[in-house]
Parts: C-alpha cells; structure tokens; sequence
C-alpha cells in the first residue's frame, strides 16, 4: 500500500537506520550522563531482585513501565540539556531553570517509581523476615 507521497508505507531501510541513530543516542547518554548509568544499574538489580522474590507478572510489567519511564526522561532531560547548550552559548538563568526543571522532572518520576517498587518490594521483604 503506497501512501499519497508514492512512498511505501513501511521502508525497512529507513526504520532500520532511526533503530540505529536511537541505539547511538542511548550509547551516547550511556557514556557521558552518570545519572543514566545509575538508574540503568539500579533498573537491572530491580529486575534480578524481582525474580529471586517472584514477585508475579502484572507487578514485574509495572516495574518495567516506571523503569522504562524513568530511563526514558533520562534521554529526554539530556537532549533537552544539549539543545539548551547548543542554543545558549553564555550562562543565563533562563537556561539554568530550563535545566533544572527538566532534570526536576526526571527527580518526580524517579520518587515515583521508588515508592512503587517500595509498595512491590517492602512486603515480600517484611515476610521474609517476619
């Protein structure tokens, strides 16, 4: 099926280029933003922790969606910051709150998806020991 342009609905070879330039963006953010290393690292010991406790599917899928939430503000917040660097070559505090509020934004979620692992976790942790 050809859309109005006489394009193809699907090309392959475009979709498998924007997988790439996505993969190189998280390669990047993986490399040069310690926040993203650390919720990443966090995420996996979750994931290991949720199997050793069994903690069933449906909860295991919630924990994937506020993991899956938070990593992506990570990638957000950083391109938000390169385009704000890119844009403002001087300080200004305009730019500084811009900044702040997205990485602001990544901080909420972050709670957020701590306290829903808190609500997971605490007690299959309590019975363990009680």
């Amino acid at each position: 099926m050809d859309s109005k342009n006489n394009q193809p609905f699907v090309s392959w070879n475009r979709l498998k280029k924007s997988f790439f330039y996505a993969s190189q963006g998280v390669r990047h953010t993986w490399k040069y933003e310690q926040n993203f290393r650390i919720h990443s690292v966090i995420s996996i010991v979750i994931m290991v922790v949720a199997q050793l406790l069994t903690i069933p599917f449906t909860e295991q899928i919630i924990l994937v969606v506020v993991i899956g939430a938070v990593l992506g503000m990570e990638l957000i917040n950083t391109a938000l910051e390169h385009m704000v660097d890119l844009v403002v070559q001087t300080y200004d505090e305009r730019a500084k709150i811009i900044k702040d509020v997205a990485a602001g934004a990544v901080f909420m979620f972050a709670l957020t998806a701590a306290v829903v692992g808190c609500m997971i976790f605490l007690p299959r942790i309590y019975n363990l020991f009680f």
